[in-house]
């Protein structure tokens, strides 16, 4: 009697930790998406969680951040090659990086940066987790600026976390390379569009390619977040843009091209959205053709 009570107890405990271990694995996030400020205050104690601060200043980081938070600058993740600045690292070395920093591939990230970057920092660095196969990540609507307007904590200290193993399994579907882009142009078949400011874009730009301004998917003044769906739906469709066909999405180097590329993508549910992540400095360094 006293042994198959043993038993029981002990089976039970078993199954509270294999259930236990599942819940940790399990991610919060299926694939990138926007989440809100109430969400991410539910789960900032969550072990399953991590938070990545983008913000392109450190001293910004260091005088006040969300709790919790690692400090990741996007310029991390890039290098010059050939004398050519700004190139993504490859695969093995980002997953290197993600793991020194305390990410695995059973945490749900969730990345913010600012309204003064129109938060292409943030979505960067969820391109990037995204093209290495990583898709439990949340960008934060209204970024740290929303976050401290509306009272929440906000921290000075470091949050302890141990270094941990990823692993990169590459999704190429995510970019696109200049060979890939020209070819579109060539073909008359490219929908390129180009995340910088009017002024720079009409200064010279990729054949054919389509002014998108990244600010224009935002809304608001002193704190920004992302329009509705239905106003950025019209503002695609006054673009000629067709969303049932591929779409190339660049900038100067790639990073403000992830936030029309998240926003295409994870916002509107468009499939098929690349970034040329080589953008404009790549495109003139090899001398190609522009308008």
């Amino acid at each position: 009697m006293r042994r198959t009570v043993r038993q029981s107890v002990i089976g039970a405990m078993l199954l509270t930790v294999a259930l236990s271990a599942v819940a940790v694995a399990q991610p919060l996030l299926d694939k990138p998406s926007l989440v809100t400020t109430d969400w991410l205050a539910q789960h900032l104690n969550d072990p399953r969680v991590r938070i990545i601060d983008a913000r392109s200043s450190l001293r910004d980081y260091l005088q006040g951040h969300i709790p919790n938070a690692i400090y990741l600058n996007t310029e991390t993740l890039r290098i010059s090659q050939g004398g050519v600045p700004a190139r993504l690292l490859p695969p093995e070395r980002l997953a290197e990086i993600f793991g020194a920093i305390g990410i695995g591939n059973a945490h749900t990230v969730v990345v913010y940066s600012s309204a003064k970057d129109a938060f292409a920092h943030a979505t960067y660095i969820a391109f990037v987790l995204e093209l290495l196969g990583h898709r439990a990540v949340g960008v934060l609507d209204g970024g740290f600026e929303k976050w401290q307007a509306e009272g929440r904590p906000v921290s000075g200290e470091f949050p302890k976390v141990k270094p941990t193993r990823f692993i990169a399994r590459v999704n190429p579907s995510l970019r696109a390379d200049w060979l890939t882009v020209w070819r579109a142009v060539q073909k008359g078949e490219a929908q390129i569009l180009d995340a910088r400011d009017p002024k720079t874009f009409s200064a010279g730009h990729i054949p054919s390619a389509r002014n998108a301004f990244l600010q224009e998917n935002l809304q608001g003044e002193q704190v920004l977040t992302w329009r509705d769906k239905e106003a950025l739906r019209a503002r695609l469709k006054e673009l000629g843009i067709d969303p049932t066909k591929p779409i190339v999405t660049y900038c100067n180097s790639g990073r403000e091209a992830s936030q029309l590329w998240f926003t295409l993508r994870h916002v509107l549910n468009i499939p098929q959205v690349a970034v040329y992540d080589g953008s404009w400095i790549d495109w003139t360094a090899r001398k190609m053709p522009k308008e």
